[in-house]
């Protein structure tokens, strides 16, 4: 009886084991033992209620048979249904709690039916001890060998049965209470035996779920860390750099790096990493290799798949680095980017033992973050140098237009301004009146040469060519509308493309200054610090620019970040205008 309780009990473990694990992990293969419990356990219960002996054992048995259906019906078989639809939906606290509650009742159930089982042990002993004082008042010959037989068969239950028993309820609340290193001896006969076999089997294959559940987080936990730092536009290199000690860890390898492949048959390394106080050092940052015919970069570029190299310490299969660091076996796994192989990401390891055979596998989501970062960087930089170009050419039309201007147009004015002042001073005395018509022709004429001069100054000022931002800046400060204070602090010449793009961010600042902010004065401060140029253009003004309202702010800010600056644009109601740019300078 008590046999097929436990098994009952067992098999209940059983499958909320299995449905636990598929709830966590989304493995299909834990479903494995919870089918197998589920299938058994209508047989087993009725045999638990077949082998009831009296009234109050065969309403134990009938309420842990509802409660063991109940369990399977109304929660498991619904919560798995429900894992397979939706994994995220039974992820929750209130699907726990409530198969906690269900579980904890059944255990509740099989506690009191044991107990009652020992309760009948108890009565069927007492009753023993009974008889025996009978008989041995009946006949003194026999009372020794009646309490012998007592004593004897006494100790062999305790012996076999309730010190057992009891051990397996030990161990029983251990593992529920999440204590998975006990075990028990399995030294008991028959079926005891087995039960105390089948909880030890049962804690070390628990044990070992949840070291793989455990391995299981820690990798999600990394790979969330590594999306994180690609999903906020960091640089490749900080992104190879996390990838590379993530992977590191993970794969509880000595050293890693990230390498990529270059056109003439070698790689680079542009990310790596070594375990801390691990006496290898992975390949510099930065460094240039050949691919060698046996090592994993040159698997991986011939085959396109994963590849591995084991051997020992002295292995001709282990190149000349790797053997230099104490290298023993060493995975790559191949970086694709938009279908073509960009690189390899490698683990090295300096134990006897290699490398775990699944380390691929778990290399590969790791790899596609790496490729997922380098196309966004790709993406990101062909972006920007088409923006560039598109600010480039504006520049290059605006400066021909200006010569074109100059050396056509604002030429042939000057030319007719001329000759009709010549034709003016041809005019006798007696004809005034042609002689002011004349005249007015010629200022007209000097008038429209002048605005053509402001307008070629507009589309692309001379002087910013010839003389350079500061000249060009105290130019457009002359020129201003309100007064201007400039403080200039550049000594030598820049980038055309810095330079055109500071005089337009100054040039477009004082035109708004004056036509929308009703400014009185303007502070222009430019200088450079270390490889960044600063700017900042501030007013007094009514301030509330909006860039989002204004064409000159949107194209002042496509210019800036055309180039890699950054322009934040502060402008609170009543409290002026202020523009703070910064242009890297360094020409790499």
């Amino acid at each position: 009886m008590l046999v097929t309780a436990n098994y009952v009990e067992r098999l209940v473990i059983d499958l909320e084991t299995g449905q636990r694990g598929f709830v966590i992990t989304g493995d299909a293969r834990f479903l494995q033992p919870w089918s197998h419990a589920r299938a058994t356990l209508p047989r087993q219960t009725a045999a638990l209620q077949r082998l009831a002996g009296d009234a109050g054992q065969r309403e134990q048995a009938r309420q842990i048979t509802r409660a063991v259906d109940t369990y399977i019906h109304d929660y498991s078989v619904p919560t798995v249904e429900a894992g397979r639809r939706d994994p995220a939906s039974v992820r929750t606290v209130a699907v726990t709690e409530e198969g906690k509650r269900r579980i904890d009742s059944i255990r509740s159930q099989f506690d009191r039916f044991v107990a009652f089982e020992r309760h009948l042990l108890t009565e069927r002993q007492e009753r023993a001890a009974a008889a025996g004082r009978q008989a041995a008042l009946a006949a003194a010959a026999g009372v020794a060998a009646s309490v012998l037989l007592v004593l004897t068969f006494d100790g062999y239950m305790i012996r076999s049965i309730v010190r057992p028993v009891r051990r397996a309820s030990v161990m029983a609340r251990h593992l529920a209470d999440g204590d998975l290193s006990m075990r028990m001896p399995a030294t008991a006969p028959g079926e005891i035996g087995v039960l105390e076999r089948s909880f030890n089997t049962m804690a070390t294959s628990l044990e070992v779920s949840r070291g793989e559940l455990h391995r299981i987080a820690e990798e999600q936990a990394a790979l969330r860390r590594v999306a994180t730092v690609v999903a906020q536009a960091a640089s490749p290199s900080v992104v190879f750099g996390a990838v590379a000690a993530e992977m590191g860890h993970i794969l509880e390898a000595d050293c890693t790096a990230i390498k990529r492949y270059e056109a003439d048959e070698t790689v680079t390394v542009v990310g790596a990493w070594s375990r801390p106080g691990a006496p290898q050092s992975p390949p510099p940052l930065g460094s240039r290799w050949p691919i060698q015919d046996e090592s994993v970069s040159a698997l991986v570029s011939r085959t396109g798949r994963p590849a591995r190299v084991t051997g020992n310490k002295r292995s001709a299969a282990i190149p000349a680095w790797a053997r230099d660091q104490g290298i023993t076996s060493s995975v790559g796994s191949p970086i694709m980017v938009e279908e073509r192989l960009w690189g390899v990401a490698t683990g090295f390891s300096a134990a006897p033992e290699p490398l775990p055979d699944d380390t691929e596998e778990r290399m590969l989501e790791f790899t596609e973050l790496v490729a997922t970062a380098i196309a966004n960087a790709e993406s990101r930089a062909e972006l920007a140098a088409s923006r560039a170009r598109v600010v480039a050419a504006a520049d290059e039309s605006r400066r021909r237009i200006e010569r074109d201007l100059h050396d056509g147009t604002q030429q042939r004015l000057v030319s007719l301004a001329l000759d009709v002042r010549m034709a003016e001073a041809a005019v006798p005395p007696e004809q005034d009146q042609l002689k002011q018509q004349v005249s007015r022709v010629a200022s007209g004429l000097s008038a429209a040469v002048e605005e053509l001069q402001e307008l070629s100054r507009g589309l692309h000022p001379a002087i910013l060519s010839s003389g350079g931002i500061a000249f060009a800046l105290k130019a457009l400060a002359r020129r201003s509308a309100i007064p201007v204070e400039l403080n200039v602090n550049v000594s030598r010449r820049l980038a055309e493309r810095i330079e055109v793009a500071a005089y337009y961010v100054v040039s477009e600042a004082l035109t708004n200054a004056a036509k929308h902010g009703h400014a009185s004065v303007v502070h222009v401060d430019l200088t450079v610090e270390g490889a960044l140029l600063k700017l900042s253009v501030r007013d007094d003004g009514i301030g509330g620019a909006d860039p989002q309202h204004g064409s000159g702010l949107i194209g002042l800010m496509d210019r800036v970040q055309a180039i890699g600056g950054r322009i934040h644009i502060d402008s609170p109601a009543g409290k002026g205008t202020a523009l703070f740019v910064s242009i890297p300078i360094d020409d790499t």
